[in-house]
Protein backbone atom coordinates (compact mmCIF):
# COMPACT_ATOMS: atom_id res chain seq x y z
CA UNK A 1 0.00 0.00 0.00
CA UNK A 2 0.85 3.53 -0.76
CA UNK A 3 1.97 5.70 2.30
CA UNK A 4 3.80 9.34 3.41
CA UNK A 5 5.65 10.28 6.30
CA UNK A 6 3.14 13.30 8.55
CA UNK A 7 5.23 14.88 11.06
CA UNK A 8 3.72 17.17 13.65
CA UNK A 9 5.94 19.79 15.18
CA UNK A 10 4.52 22.30 17.69
CA UNK A 11 6.30 24.29 20.61
CA UNK A 12 6.32 21.32 23.15
CA UNK A 13 6.78 18.17 21.15
CA UNK A 14 7.40 16.49 17.74
CA UNK A 15 5.57 13.34 16.31
CA UNK A 16 5.87 11.41 13.23
CA UNK A 17 3.33 9.19 11.43
CA UNK A 18 5.09 6.73 9.01
CA UNK A 19 2.60 5.07 7.31
CA UNK A 20 -0.06 7.47 6.94
CA UNK A 21 -2.30 6.91 3.38
CA UNK A 22 -4.40 10.55 3.29
CA UNK A 23 -4.48 13.98 4.74
CA UNK A 24 -7.39 15.92 4.99
CA UNK A 25 -7.04 19.95 5.77
CA UNK A 26 -8.37 23.26 5.46
CA UNK A 27 -6.99 26.12 4.23
CA UNK A 28 -8.10 29.86 2.87
CA UNK A 29 -9.43 27.90 -0.17
CA UNK A 30 -11.39 25.36 1.83
CA UNK A 31 -10.74 21.88 2.31
CA UNK A 32 -8.65 19.84 0.71
CA UNK A 33 -6.96 16.32 0.47
CA UNK A 34 -3.10 14.99 0.29
CA UNK A 35 -2.40 11.40 -0.72
CA UNK A 36 1.10 9.89 -1.60
CA UNK A 37 3.02 10.76 -4.18
CA UNK A 38 0.94 14.23 -4.11
CA UNK A 39 3.25 16.88 -5.87
CA UNK A 40 5.00 19.33 -3.67
CA UNK A 41 2.72 21.53 -1.74
CA UNK A 42 2.63 24.49 0.74
CA UNK A 43 0.13 25.32 2.35
CA UNK A 44 -0.98 27.31 5.23
CA UNK A 45 -3.78 26.01 7.16
CA UNK A 46 -6.12 27.14 8.72
CA UNK A 47 -7.97 27.12 12.66
CA UNK A 48 -10.31 23.65 13.27
CA UNK A 49 -9.59 20.04 12.59
CA UNK A 50 -7.53 18.06 9.91
CA UNK A 51 -7.85 14.38 9.85
CA UNK A 52 -5.66 11.85 8.56
CA UNK A 53 -5.69 8.05 8.18
CA UNK A 54 -2.87 5.39 8.59
CA UNK A 55 -2.60 1.81 6.51
CA UNK A 56 -4.99 0.12 8.51
CA UNK A 57 -8.03 3.07 7.74
CA UNK A 58 -7.90 4.28 11.43
CA UNK A 59 -8.21 8.12 11.49
CA UNK A 60 -6.83 10.06 13.72
CA UNK A 61 -7.91 14.12 14.34
CA UNK A 62 -5.80 17.10 14.57
CA UNK A 63 -7.10 19.91 16.45
CA UNK A 64 -4.73 23.22 15.73
CA UNK A 65 -5.05 27.09 15.85
CA UNK A 66 -3.73 26.95 12.37
CA UNK A 67 0.11 26.00 11.17
CA UNK A 68 1.39 25.52 7.69
CA UNK A 69 1.86 22.29 6.14
CA UNK A 70 4.69 21.45 3.51
CA UNK A 71 4.73 18.03 1.32
CA UNK A 72 7.46 17.22 -0.31
CA UNK A 73 9.12 13.64 -1.57
CA UNK A 74 6.37 11.88 0.17
CA UNK A 75 6.88 13.24 3.60
CA UNK A 76 4.57 15.86 5.07
CA UNK A 77 5.33 18.03 7.96
CA UNK A 78 3.09 20.45 9.78
CA UNK A 79 4.31 23.21 12.13
CA UNK A 80 1.42 24.65 14.24
CA UNK A 81 1.90 26.82 17.86
CA UNK A 82 0.06 23.72 19.39
CA UNK A 83 -1.92 20.42 18.19
CA UNK A 84 -4.54 18.33 19.54
CA UNK A 85 -3.95 14.57 18.58
CA UNK A 86 -6.89 11.88 19.15
CA UNK A 87 -9.59 9.62 17.38
CA UNK A 88 -12.03 10.85 19.20
CA UNK A 89 -13.41 13.94 17.13
CA UNK A 90 -15.93 15.98 19.32
CA UNK A 91 -12.88 15.27 22.27
CA UNK A 92 -10.15 17.28 19.85
CA UNK A 93 -12.33 20.05 19.24
CA UNK A 94 -13.32 20.73 22.58
CA UNK A 95 -9.44 20.77 23.81
CA UNK A 96 -8.28 23.15 21.25
CA UNK A 97 -11.61 25.77 21.81
CA UNK A 98 -10.43 25.40 25.78
CA UNK A 99 -6.41 25.83 25.00
CA UNK A 100 -7.87 28.94 23.08
CA UNK A 101 -9.64 30.35 25.34
CA UNK A 102 -7.31 30.21 27.84
CA UNK A 103 -4.89 31.99 26.07
CA UNK A 104 -7.06 34.20 25.06
CA UNK A 105 -8.31 35.27 28.55
CA UNK A 106 -3.94 35.05 29.36
CA UNK A 107 -3.57 37.70 26.47
CA UNK A 108 -6.36 40.36 27.58
CA UNK A 109 -4.44 39.69 30.72
CA UNK A 110 -1.10 40.68 29.79
CA UNK A 111 -2.64 43.72 27.35
CA UNK A 112 -4.33 45.21 30.85
CA UNK A 113 -0.72 44.84 32.16
CA UNK A 114 1.03 46.33 29.60
CA UNK A 115 -1.73 49.35 29.66
CA UNK A 116 -1.22 50.04 32.88
CA UNK A 117 3.10 50.05 32.77
CA UNK A 118 2.32 52.37 29.46
CA UNK A 119 -0.15 55.02 31.61
CA UNK A 120 2.94 54.72 34.34
CA UNK A 121 5.46 55.38 32.45
CA UNK A 122 3.66 58.42 30.82
CA UNK A 123 2.56 59.80 33.72
CA UNK A 124 6.19 59.92 35.20
CA UNK A 125 7.89 60.93 32.05
CA UNK A 126 5.26 63.64 32.09
CA UNK A 127 6.41 64.67 35.86
CA UNK A 128 10.14 64.75 34.65
CA UNK A 129 9.99 66.94 32.08
CA UNK A 130 7.99 69.99 34.07
CA UNK A 131 10.69 69.55 36.77
CA UNK A 132 12.74 70.13 33.49
CA UNK A 133 10.48 72.59 32.70
CA UNK A 134 10.90 74.24 35.73
CA UNK A 135 14.27 74.49 36.32
CA UNK A 136 15.41 75.95 32.73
Amino acid sequence: MNTFSLTLCDSRRTERFDAVTRFVGAGAGGAFGVLPHHAELVAVLRYGLARFADDRGRWQYLALPGGVLHFSRNAMTIVTARYFLGDQRDRIAEQLAAEMAQEDSELHASRATLDEIERTLLRRLSELGSKIGARA
